[in-house]
């Protein structure tokens, strides 16, 4: 999708360009950039929308067992995290 929002922009973008009397390069240049700009915007756009809300159950990885979810251990709060310190190699 973010592809096809990305080729017609730069299509917009060629046309305007050649209105404005653009040399060819130019025309080419702006077209890539316009396409590069509008497919990055339309992915993220599509990312946020499909992003699980954080509090609502998650689907569990493939192969993970449901009475085998509960085994694992929970996430570290802040406290049990380490603090960074060490041989950073």
């Amino acid at each position: 999708m973010h592809i096809v929002a990305g080729v017609v922009a730069m299509g917009v973008a060629a046309a305007l360009g050649i209105v404005m009397g653009l040399n060819n390069t130019a025309v080419f240049t702006s077209s890539c950039v316009v396409f590069v700009a509008v497919s990055l915007w339309v992915q993220s756009r599509v990312a946020k929308f499909r992003t699980p809300l954080q509090g609502l159950p998650q689907r569990l990885p493939d192969g993970v067992a449901p009475e085998r979810a509960a085994e694992r251990p929970a996430e570290r709060t802040t406290e049990q995290l380490p603090s960074g310190e060490g041989n950073a190699a």
